[in-house]
């Protein structure tokens, strides 16, 4: 049986870094954008092209979020196949904390349970010693990987020394990830979005009106509009072909881009009928015509 290896990621670090190696600047992670599938996808056979002898797990994601709420960015990572969140929280500096602690226990845990043979670490804070001796004391080979950003890797020289192997990430996959958002004008975040033709429907026109004054329908229609300009056809199509019902994994994530937006935890049913209804109308008029049934969207 071949040897399985675990990547850990922290994010905080492969923004920072990765910020200052690409773009040659201090940014702020509003202002960075991830291909994150990319990302992940160009790691792992980085990884597994130089370990070919050994079997992927999976990678492990680790990241704040304000309130413990998570972004639609970080539940867009969440979604990726082999990959397993960890979300720690972001306090009101603007810091992440329980991160470390996370990565710390999951190396303790896979390692004690025999799971992995050899752990790859991206990061750079000394607190993951810990977790890496506990893992090289049951056998688990530990490599910490750090980012070049103009001569500074920005890792712990404890932390590099315990490892088993240092690397440094190629610059390449850093490049093909990373890219700097636009300005971005003063108000509430911008959300990603398709360019929307003007609404035909007067019948739609007159429901879009009514929503408008519900904040939770705004939020969604803010998400919808998101998740168009990223899904792949046949995602709509599956859609589509399930209406009117909205697939669990879609409205999960719709109710907490809402949650994360408002700051409300708790949003009642029928402020989550109507930011239904907006995924469907926004749905209906924004893209091109398709095959649906006529059953009223719940």
């Amino acid at each position: 049986m071949p040897g399985r290896m675990s990547i850990f990621v922290d994010a905080g670090y492969l923004f920072k870094q990765g910020a200052g190696a690409v773009l040659g600047a201090k940014l702020g992670r509003r202002d960075v954008q991830l291909d994150a599938r990319g990302f992940v996808g160009e790691l792992a056979t980085w990884l597994c092209g130089a370990h070919p002898g050994e079997e992927l797990l999976r990678t492990y994601w680790y990241d704040g979020a304000h309130k413990g709420v998570p972004s639609t960015e970080q539940l867009d990572v969440a979604a990726l196949p082999f990959v397993k969140m960890r979300l720690g929280r972001i306090n009101s500096a603007g810091q992440q904390k329980g991160v470390d602690t996370l990565m710390v226990r999951d190396l303790m845990v896979l390692s004690q349970e025999r799971s992995i043979q050899r752990a790859v670490v991206l990061s750079g804070d000394e607190d993951l010693r810990e977790g890496i001796e506990y893992a090289q004391d049951r056998g688990v080979r530990v490599a910490v990987v750090g980012i070049n950003a103009g001569g500074d890797l920005s890792q712990s020289p404890e932390l590099v020394r315990e490892a088993d192997e240092a690397l440094v990430l190629p610059a390449d996959i850093l490049a093909n990830s990373l890219a700097r958002i636009g300005p971005r004008s003063s108000g509430p975040p911008a959300v990603p979005s398709r360019p929307s033709p003007p609404l035909t429907s007067g019948s739609a026109l007159g429901m879009e009106g009514s929503l408008s004054s519900n904040p939770f329908a705004v939020h969604a229609a803010s998400f919808t509009r998101a998740w168009l300009a990223k899904a792949p056809a046949s995602a709509l199509s599956n859609l589509v072909a399930g209406r009117p019902a909205i697939p669990r994994d879609i409205d999960a994530q719709m109710l907490r881009f809402a949650v994360e937006q408002s700051g409300i935890r708790t949003i009642g049913e029928e402020d989550r009928r109507a930011m239904r209804v907006m995924f469907w109308l926004v749905l209906t008029t924004e893209t091109p015509p398709y095959p649906h049934r006529s059953e009223t969207p719940v």
